[in-house]
């Protein structure tokens, strides 16, 4: 059996991912040999999955949100320790992809149980890794609002994020290169990069997205009107926004982007800075506990 550690974001999700710690550590006891840490700063995930290396642990367990699994999956990153996700908190895109169960009792037993498989891990140059999506445009601008708003609206937090980015956020100037094709978009209202299939707290971006292809999925949407933007929100929850006449779809290994313009930049859900960005795959580069 092996032995697991769990790292819990006490904040995440106003106490939620505490409180689910505390309801599943007497089934962690009977379970097997684990352990717990707390974070208590930003960024503190990445030091304490290091730590947990360091102690011999198998398997360690973000939980707490998307923001709380990137850190804690930028300490395990070519290392052969496994992450494991108990969900709680915002967003939750990941665990939506992966098939990992919401229930914290389930997800308990699967960090114990589950099998073990290889994922791919994307790198913004010059920032972190991630594990999800990023992106700049319009994704990265509701993030920003999203990250303002989630204190005080946790529940409609994105969707406030999304609809006031709608009448804000009118485009910019990208120059970017796949793979080594250039391309120039004159007016970009988004361009997301992934791994997993969704993205804003369950938006469908990449439907045919693959966590273990060694690709990222790239898509990006020009010369978008406000209304036209608004219908095709709309569809990208249900993943109909493929084949849409101004939406462009890729796949590709590595991107870099610049703009002479101020863009924000995403990771997973995290505003970190902005354009220029090179993001690139690492194929394999992360163990994780998933179901089967």
């Amino acid at each position: 059996m092996p032995r697991v550690c769990f790292i819990v974001n006490p904040i995440a999700g106003r106490g939620q991912a505490l409180e689910r710690w505390r309801q599943i550590e007497p089934l962690a006891a009977r379970l097997g040999e684990y352990g717990v840490k707390f974070t208590e700063r930003p960024g503190h995930g990445t030091d304490l999955a290091r730590l947990a290396i360091q102690e011999g642990y198998d398997r360690v367990v973000s939980i707490g949100g998307d923001g709380t699994l990137n850190e804690v999956g930028n300490g395990l990153v070519g290392t052969d320790a496994a992450l494991a996700v108990i969900p709680a908190g915002r967003g939750n895109d990941w665990v939506r992809t992966a098939g990992v169960p919401t229930d914290a009792a389930e997800g308990c037993r699967l960090a114990f149980g589950g099998r073990v498989a290889r994922m791919d891990v994307g790198l913004a140059h010059g920032y972190r890794y991630f594990f999800n999506a990023a992106g700049f445009g319009f994704d990265a601008e509701v993030c920003a609002r999203v990250n303002t708003y989630g204190q005080r609206f946790p529940k409609f937090s994105y969707v406030r994020g999304v609809f006031d980015t709608l009448f804000h956020f009118t485009g910019v100037r990208v120059d970017v290169e796949i793979d080594g094709e250039r391309r120039r978009l004159n007016r970009v209202l988004l361009l997301e990069v992934g791994i997993g299939r969704y993205f804003g707290g369950g938006m469908q971006v990449f439907p045919q997205a693959d966590i273990a292809d060694g690709l990222f999925e790239i898509a990006w949407g020009e010369d978008l009107g406000r209304l036209e933007l608004i219908r095709l929100v709309s569809l990208i929850y249900s993943g109909r926004h493929v084949g849409h006449p101004k939406v462009r779809m890729a796949r590709g290994r590595k991107l870099t982007a610049d703009s002479p313009e101020k863009v924000v930049i995403q990771l997973d859900g995290e505003v970190v800075g902005h354009l220029p960005v090179t993001f690139e795959i690492l194929p394999g580069a992360l163990n994780v506990v998933l179901p089967g």
